[in-house]
């Protein structure tokens, strides 16, 4: 059990925190050295980013005052200088939104445009140069902080003034550079920003990613440059040169205000109502062009250079790596690796390995990340060994003609390394025929009317592009260390049980109302409405007037609770947001976590949140949040994990363990799925915009961005899921059969409930397309919901055994938690 929160909030971000660079081993200052400190962020240090996936409750701290504790003596006119700066912005506070205004706003969609309005990043404050004169007679070192909060949920970032440098900025970072010989850059940001400048000045020696790292941060980061801790974060994406080299640029619509940059089905000569997008003045698609291609698949396999790759990160020491041992297993190959610091201090690395497959029916990427592990802290000298277990499956891709996951006929290169750039070849196993790990049904593919009109990438579409000559793209040595065969004889198939799941409870007592009424969240139907003080109605009644359902639950709010009959022993269940807690801790976020690379690390944070959710009474906490980056332009990566889909499910999988095996709390992954872009995620109204219509092959969102959602049910039993506001390939996500039912339920075996994002009635998926698609709880629901469940259920758009299905899978998890005021939830339901 963790005891001390706030020692561990600050233990996360120190095994987290990525040294990008380190020119002659500036990093770390010495006691006592002196440095002048530049950037607001130093002083007013971002902590969480916007939205749901903020983080609530954070103790005030900043990085000046951090790096004073750990012995490191600031300038002190500069200190002042900011301090008086901020305090004359204080006493001109901007205006803020004022919530009462919202009291009109149902059903309409209005709440989510102020939600989701942008928010440019703040301009530094302007440095007079008879200070900066002062300063630099004082020292030869600066730290720059750069900071970014801009964009969040319902609202992507923009690239001029955000990913790129303001130009405030433009002129700070001048000044610093050119007037200090040695030059730290921290970036405590809500995304990447562009760092192509930072190859300009020479005097930029050391660059830390700090993200956004919740309460514990600003001392984290302190504890890092003075020395008493040696980084050992590794990136969890990667860092390109431009924002044009990532191959979804293209692609991705960010722009809100500026109606022509948003891509539709036009601008790929397609028809929005043959995609079943009808009577809109817009409608919005993001198509996954560069197909598997996403992050370093993209730029390894295509030969780009990149400024800092996936899985880069530096430490103060060095390691020697060797592998000591590969071995084939029934169930998949163990690789041990001997790690040993051969460097001047004590520190943790990391060791990852890749896997290169070959190309046969299906075109691979030139490497895939399959298993990685974190050592403990290591004296110089010292020496451990590691253990990485890569399963048969992960040696699969998805071959979209026959509906299968295959592993192919051919050689497979397994690579060590400390990035995905730094790899060696330690194995080669040669496949001797096709074998078939699993076999599905086609679902979730392009439109039949979009056949033949759109061009995935592929390598053989760059024709004049030099790849690799082979699968290990000229890197592998010619004899690798160790050489395994592996034939259909080895691998067993992928065995599918029928789930309980599929069972239906006896509703015979329940009417087509109640059922309605339970499936629901409780509360008017506006999302928010903690918020608010409204006067709607938050149920529906019975031919005398009896509301047929309530909010028993002690400490949930409504909009954020489901509905208890009590005469039926069901009881309320308290849902609460998001990624980075739950407003007790102000924990890092996911962009920064993921960069510790560390299982056990996870599962303490997530034993952690859990024990909070308990403490306030919530039974379900909505995240992580699973999604991919595959932009750096989305406004919610900072609550997404990486890039890479098994980083982010092994990630997803540790928290959700630590969560769920300590505490009667569940969690609520989400957004399923292909939710990668905020820019009309879910329509407006008001514009006429439909929803944006993630535009996906079939291969791509099965090996990508359904992959995490898959290890999760497979391997972490989680038991709530919560559907995405966009459309994919045409169908909305929480209306999509083939989603919710064929891939979830039949394929993965998955028992427990859906539940959707939390609409306001705007451009989201019909409440009884929901259920009828599979979803048992539409959020926040209301007697507007229900109106619609209803009017589904009269039109024949739902069935009473569906709404029956759906209760079941709502009231059987919630049968697994403790019941509410003393009751116990296996006898009351």
């Amino acid at each position: 059990m963790v005891k001390n929160r706030k020692l561990l909030a600050e233990q996360l971000v120190e095994e987290s925190v990525v040294l990008l660079k380190n020119e002659n081993q500036l990093l770390p200052l010495q006691e006592g050295q002196t440095v002048a400190v530049f950037g607001r962020s130093a002083l007013v240090t971002y902590v969480s980013g916007n939205g749901s996936g903020a983080a609530r409750g954070a103790e005030s701290s900043n990085i000046i005052i951090e790096l004073e504790k750990a012995g490191i003596s600031v300038c002190e006119e500069l200190k002042q200088y900011y301090l008086q700066q901020r305090e004359a912005e204080a006493a001109n506070p901007q205006e803020e939104f004022d919530f009462s205004q919202m009291k009109e706003a149902v059903n309409s969609g209005l709440m989510y445009e102020i939600f989701g309005t942008y928010h440019a990043p703040v301009p530094e404050y302007p440095i007079p140069e008879c200070l900066l004169t002062n300063v630099r007679d004082k020292t030869n070192t600066a730290i720059l902080v750069l900071g970014r909060n801009a964009g969040g949920e319902e609202c992507d970032r923009r690239l001029e003034g955000d990913y790129y440098l303001t130009e405030e900025e433009k002129k700070l970072v001048s000044q610093v550079c050119e007037n200090f010989p040695e030059v730290i850059v921290i970036l405590n940001v809500n995304g990447l920003i562009d760092l192509e400048w930072t190859t300009k000045y020479t005097s930029v020696k050391s660059i830390l990613f700090l993200g956004l790292p919740g309460e514990g941060g600003a001392k984290a980061v302190a504890e890092i440059i003075k020395g008493n801790v040696s980084p050992s974060g590794k990136l969890a994406f990667t860092i390109a040169h431009r924002y044009e080299d990532y191959p979804s640029a293209k692609h991705f619509s960010w722009d809100k205000e500026k109606e022509e940059h948003i891509l539709t089905y036009e601008d790929y000569v397609l028809d929005a109502e043959e995609n079943g997008s009808f009577g809109f003045r817009k409608s919005p698609v993001t198509v996954y062009q560069e197909d598997i291609y996403n992050g370093y698949r993209y730029f390894s396999s295509f030969g780009k250079e990149v400024l800092f790759p996936f899985g880069h990160g530096l430490s103060y020491t060095k390691f020697a790596l060797d592998a000591a041992a590969v071995s084939k297993e029934e169930d998949g190959i163990t690789i041990i690796i001997d790690v040993k610091n051969v460097g001047l201090c004590a520190g943790r690395e990391v060791v990852q390995i890749y896997v290169s497959m070959p190309d046969g029916k299906t075109e691979k990427a030139e490497r895939e990340l399959k298993g990685f592990a974190k050592t403990e802290v290591l004296k110089p000298g010292e020496k451990t060994s590691v253990s990485i277990h890569i399963p048969w499956d992960g040696l699969s891709c998805y071959e979209e003609k026959s509906s299968v996951w295959l592993i192919e006929k051919g050689r497979y290169k397994l690579r060590m390394g400390t990035s995905s750039e730094e790899t060696v070849c330690i194995c080669e196993l040669d496949v001797s025929e096709d074998i078939i790990y699993s076999i599905c049904r086609s679902a979730l593919g392009l439109k039949a009317c979009n056949d033949g009109k759109l061009t995935f990438l592929k390598k053989n579409c760059l024709k004049d592009q030099e790849l690799p000559s082979d699968a290990c793209g000229g890197v592998c040595e010619e004899n690798p260390m160790y050489k395994l065969t592996l034939s259909g004889i080895d691998v067993k198939p992928e065995k599918r049980e029928a789930g309980q799941g599929r069972q239906v409870r006896d509703f015979s007592d329940f009417t087509e109302e109640q059922l309605a009424a339970l499936l629901v969240g409780y509360g008017s139907g506006i999302p928010f409405a903690g918020f608010l003080d409204t006067a709607f109605p938050e149920t529906i009644c019975d031919k005398e007037g009896k509301p047929l359902t309530c909010n028993d639950h002690p400490a949930g709010h409504n909009g954020y609770v489901s509905p208890a009959i009590k005469d039926k022993g069901i009881h309320s269940v308290f849902y609460m947001d998001g990624p980075a807690g739950i407003g007790r801790t102000a924990w890092p976020t996911e962009m920064l976590l993921a960069c510790a690379f560390n299982k056990e690390a996870w599962y303490r944070f997530g034993e952690a949140v859990g024990a909070e959710c308990e403490e306030a009474q919530v039974d379900v906490w909505l995240a992580p949040a699973v999604n991919l980056h595959r932009n750096p332009l989305c406004g919610r990566n900072f609550e997404y994990f990486s890039e890479d889909p098994f980083l982010t499910g092994v990630c997803a999988c540790a928290i959700t363990k630590g969560v769920q095996e300590n505490h009667q709390v569940l969690v609520c992954p989400k957004h399923f799925a292909v939710n990668e872009q905020e820019t009309y995620r879910r329509g407006n109204a008001k514009k006429q915009y439909d929803a944006v219509d993630s535009v996906i092959t079939e291969r791509a969102a099965r090996e990508l961005y359904l992959k995490p959602f898959e290890m999760l049910v497979k391997k972490a039993n989680v038991r709530c899921i919560m559907t995405s506001f966009n459309k994919i390939n045409g169908i909305f996500a929480g209306g999509n059969s083939d989603l919710c039912n064929r891939i979830l339920r039949e394929e993965w075996g998955y028992e427990g409930f859906l539940v959707t994002d939390w609409g306001d009635m705007d451009i989201v998926v019909d409440g009884a397309d929901a259920v009828a698609a599979g979803n048992d709880v539409v959020m926040p629901g209301g007697p507007p919901v229900i109106k619609q469940i209803l009017n589904g259920y009269r039109e024949g758009r739902v069935t009473r055994r569906q709404l029956e299905t759906a209760a079941s899978h709502l009231l059987r998890v919630i049968k697994s938690l403790k019941g509410r005021n003393g009751k116990n939830g296996k006898e009351d339901i």
